[in-house]
């Protein structure tokens, strides 16, 4: 088992005696590369790879003047005391409009929705989640209240 605190061992070897958990799901990773990458951080200003195909994308629409500008990371967002959400991309459509775009791989876990959605009802401009859709394309769909 990986190294925990006593009392997380404690929760977690109840909890296998209680039959809520499967030990396998515990399994030490195999080296000290594969603990790296469990640790699910990318350093501030890198784009993982979703990110990196979808500023690619971006930068397609902006040759062909679907937008005019782009920016990762440009923006962060105070939410709350001690609580912010940096956008992904802040997009300018050619209209001169502002969009905050929100890059998913695949789940998108709750703590982020919430923030996204606390951001939509704060900030003036439109929130959207984008995933990577079957065939190469897209899947943007709008966070929050619809005017």
């Amino acid at each position: 088992m990986p190294s925990y605190s006593n009392s997380l061992k404690k929760q977690i070897e109840q909890r296998l005696k209680d039959g809520e958990l499967k030990s396998s799901a515990f399994i030490k990773p195999k080296s000290p590369i594969d603990r790296l990458k469990a640790l699910g951080r990318k350093k501030t200003g890198s784009m993982n790879k979703t990110e990196r195909a979808y500023s690619q994308y971006l930068q397609q629409l902006q040759h062909i003047g679907k937008i005019d500008w782009f920016k990762y990371e440009a923006v962060k967002l105070k939410l709350a005391d001690n609580t912010f959400y940096t956008v992904d991309f802040m997009v300018m459509k050619s209209n001169g409009e502002l969009e905050a775009h929100e890059v998913k791989g695949g789940y998108i876990f709750d703590d982020a929705m919430v923030k996204i959605k606390v951001a939509a009802d704060l900030f003036p401009w439109p929130f959207f989640i984008v995933k990577k859709a079957n065939g190469g394309t897209w899947e943007i769909t709008k966070v929050g209240n619809e005017e």
